[in-house]
């Protein structure tokens, strides 16, 4: 089962072996306790409200369910570091202004201007977490580089 607010992007993903469902992750259409696992990848700076997105997937999990995220680090990967080819990042101010940028020195030519950016500090990603009433299993920030690119996050309901 996938799900996505996008129809463009749900086109992208046809062919898949799964249903997919066109859906906003804030009220996501599937009865309390439905699934065993949900797995979430590069979408916490794309929802206008991740502590809503976070409550559903605990509502839609059974007891014992296990919930999988990817995301980029809030600490390395933000509007507030500079990264583009250098060895060390570039830290500008802002890190703890929270809500959606749309104008950063760290967003260059790409998408990230015209689509923006959710900004959450690390303590306030933690807390939205600990707020749907999931229970963080393991935390992560995988690849080998001094200023990791990613956070994960196994939890349980």
């Amino acid at each position: 089962m996938g799900v996505d607010l996008s129809a463009d992007q749900l086109a992208v993903a046809e062919g898949v072996d799964a249903e997919l469902v066109r859906a906003d992750a804030s009220a996501l259409p599937f009865e309390e306790n439905s699934f065993d696992a949900v797995v979430s990848v590069l979408t916490h700076t794309d929802f206008d409200n991740p502590a809503a997105v976070f409550s559903e997937v605990h509502r839609v999990l059974r007891p014992g369910g296990r919930f999988v995220y990817v995301g980029t680090h809030p600490c390395f990967v933000a509007p507030s570091v500079e990264r583009a080819g250098l060895l060390t990042p570039v830290l500008h101010p802002g890190y703890r202004v929270r809500g959606w940028w749309f104008t950063s020195p760290a967003f260059g030519e790409g998408i990230r201007p015209r689509v923006g950016v959710n900004h959450l500090p690390l303590s306030d990603f933690l807390n939205v977490v600990l707020a749907a009433g999931l229970v963080p299993l393991e935390f992560h920030e995988p690849g080998e580089d001094d200023y990791p690119y990613f956070l994960s996050l196994l939890a349980t309901k």
